[in-house]
């Protein structure tokens, strides 16, 4: 077993301890995984995805949280000065980490520049109870709707997207249908707008991504194709050339998906539906690419080099620490990384433009630490720190 593969088991004795449930459907997942690939299912015993990136293994729990394990001979990034918030304070924000119920939650989405979409998310089983409208100026919460798990439930409400006055969102059932639900940002009733038949003959565990755009709720399942159904409910459409494919950021969707088939390095072929342009990354002899967003691309050089540069393999820009993220600089800026001498000390934001950084202030539990969360769009960083819940709106530093 490699140093890598110790440290990785050890994070996952502790994010079983640590995870408030398993992820929408992975029971079903788990059990089809075990019957078709008996030698992998020891792997996923409370983390929705393992992804291995640079010297260190991240581990993605429920809710987007996640934990990131780094052998002390990882090749950290230098420690940040100073606190994120002395660095970029016009982005940082300190609120509860609880509802007004004393619940613990989590923001999800903006629903405009002031007012973040939170849920709240309880019991041993870690199901979403509520969605709220919090006034980020005021501080003042506003409950919008309860969200139901109708008999049958093992997939909690996960998927969260606004538009067009509407919260959205997705639910999965045992019996491998998805139904997409939507309650208006004012209040109400939720409802049922549609359901979808999952794949029950691959590893597929639902949704892997969700977006209302124009009057529609999109969305892409894990085993591929993406579709649309009306926010006021109606029949489900494939879109054309979806098929196979997987939603980055409407009107972008490409392929292979994070999880899904084919394997290989998530969206390495992007189109635009709405225009028909394609995009395909530019991979150079020795090295690998790790993920890619729309327009940037992360990965290492063949002399194990992180770098960051443009899909088509322009404007590279190396830099000198091991990585630590599952997803492209937001803002295709900023990006995680732990740093330390010899081990994990804390983790930092670093700026891929202006070179600043800014620790987050988060302690490290030997081995492993926690990582923030982000929203869809890449906006948004979270993490909780005792009783607090820190907010980063990236979309504030210049």
């Amino acid at each position: 077993m490699t140093e890598v593969e110790e440290t990785l088991r050890r994070t996952l004795g502790h994010a079983a301890e640590q995870a408030p449930g398993l992820p929408a459907l992975l029971p079903q997942r788990l059990e089809r995984m075990h019957r078709r690939r008996r030698q992998r299912a020891r792997i996923a015993l409370a983390a929705a995805a393992v992804v291995l990136v640079g010297a260190g293994a991240t581990t993605v729990l429920r809710g987007g949280d996640t934990i990131t394990a780094v052998p002390a001979s990882g090749r950290e990034a230098e420690a940040p000065a100073e606190q994120v918030d002395k660095v970029w304070p016009e982005a940082v924000r300190k609120v509860s980490a609880k509802s007004p119920d004393g619940v613990p939650w989590r923001p999800q989405t903006f629903i405009d520049d002031r007012t973040l979409l939170m849920k709240t998310q309880g019991g041993r089983s870690g199901s979403t109870d509520a969605v709220y409208a919090y006034d980020l100026d005021s501080g003042t919460p506003r409950k919008i709707a309860d969200v139901p798990a109708p008999k049958g439930t093992v997939g909690f409400g996960s998927g969260f997207a606004v538009g067009g006055g509407q919260v959205a969102w997705w639910t999965g059932t045992k019996d491998s249908v998805a139904h997409l639900w939507t309650v208006p940002l004012d209040g109400g009733t939720p409802k049922i707008v549609a359901d979808q038949r999952l794949d029950t003959t691959d590893d597929g565990s639902g949704i892997d991504g969700l977006a209302v755009v124009n009057g529609k709720i999109v969305f892409s399942l894990y085993t591929g194709g993406v579709f649309t159904v009306p926010l006021g409910g109606g029949t489900v459409e494939a879109v054309q050339g979806g098929a196979g494919m997987h939603l980055l950021a409407w009107p972008w969707i490409g392929a292979p998906g994070r999880g899904g088939e084919p394997r290989g390095m998530p969206y390495a072929r992007i189109q635009n539906v709405e225009t028909g342009e394609t995009r395909t990354a530019v991979t150079n002899p020795g090295e690998e690419l790790r993920y890619c967003g729309v327009t940037i691309c992360q990965g290492r050089t063949a002399e194990g080099v992180a770098f960051f540069r443009h899909r088509d393999g322009s404007s590279q820009k190396d830099v000198p620490r091991s990585v630590h993220s599952s997803n492209v600089p937001t803002q295709d800026r900023f990006y995680l990384s732990t740093f330390g001498e010899g081990r994990i000390e804390g983790v930092g934001l670093y700026d891929l433009d202006t070179d600043k950084s800014g620790d987050l202030g988060i302690p490290s539990k030997g081995d492993w630490i926690s990582m923030p969360s982000t929203d869809p769009t890449g906006r948004l960083l979270s993490y909780t720190l005792g009783d607090d819940l820190y907010l980063i709106d990236l979309s504030r530093i210049r």
